[in-house]
């Protein structure tokens, strides 16, 4: 990982900055078996105009079976993409039941292999796991994504700006906030609390209003503060993801030199 000084806050990983021109695109992988993945990361290996490749882990099988630092590596051989390891819980709206413990136990084999080039950690789990696990990720030169997932509601924007200063504090080198909105307001609010945060919290953001409603807040990041947007080129892992020649497209449109 590099940090660039500039007057915006900007991560580097590989030849991708995020925080520098429009969004950047991140593809994720939400196969359940070793071949079902491979084959989809050579079928994105494929497609043009896109960023950073994600591991959707509580998807995969072998997950269970500690096979996930064997799969990321095989990964490695097939993409020269950035690699972004994401164990997405059931109370975050992923696939796995995992208490802190396990979930900090499998994230760190990731981390210490040096097979993935960003990890998610949940903020929803003990600060002392989110704190250990962002330290460890400092230690082995992998860019931390700290994140926090509501598929009810978009809190209030107090209770947003309090959830992106507290992942602050906690350490992420990146802080990522997904929302659902249940109306037009709600999605223009989380719009409003990304642009105020961007400008005050020296971290790069990811934040999206999930849905249909809320497709609008993923390809707008270029203005409001919001440096990675998620796409598809097969299964989505979100309401709300744009197929990635769309997102593309809208996203040139929207591009300020």
């Amino acid at each position: 990982m590099q940090v660039i000084k500039t007057n915006h806050p900007v991560v580097q990983v590989k030849d991708v900055i995020l925080g520098e021109g429009m969004p950047k695109i991140c593809l994720p992988v939400v196969g359940k078996t070793e071949e079902e993945i491979l084959q989809t990361v050579e079928h994105y290996e494929s497609l043009s105009n896109w960023d950073i490749l994600e591991v959707r882990l509580d998807y995969y099988e072998g997950l269970a079976f500690g096979d996930s630092v064997e799969l990321l590596g095989k990964i490695r051989h097939e993409t020269t993409r950035p690699i972004l390891a994401t164990i997405r819980t059931r109370q975050e709206g992923g696939e796995v039941d995992l208490d802190d413990d396990h979930y900090s136990l499998a994230l760190t084999s990731i981390i210490t292999s040096h097979t993935a080039d960003l990890v998610d950690i949940e903020a929803s789990h003990s600060h002392g796991v989110v704190l250990s696990l962002c330290d460890l990720c400092e230690e082995h030169d992998v860019v931390s994504i700290i994140s926090s997932h509501n598929f009810e509601e978009t809190p209030s924007n107090d209770d947003m700006r309090e959830m992106l200063s507290t992942m602050h504090v906690l350490g992420g080198d990146i802080l990522k906030l997904a929302v659902m909105p249940h109306d037009r307001i709600d999605v223009m609010r989380l719009m409003k609390v990304t642009t105020e945060m961007s400008q005050r919290i020296n971290r790069p953001l990811i934040t999206m209003s999930m849905g249909d409603l809320g497709k609008i807040s993923r390809i707008s990041g270029e203005i409001t503060g919001s440096v990675m947007t998620f796409g598809t080129a097969g299964k989505a892992s979100a309401p709300g993801q744009i197929a990635l020649d769309e997102l593309y497209q809208f996203l040139k449109e929207l591009h300020c030199d």
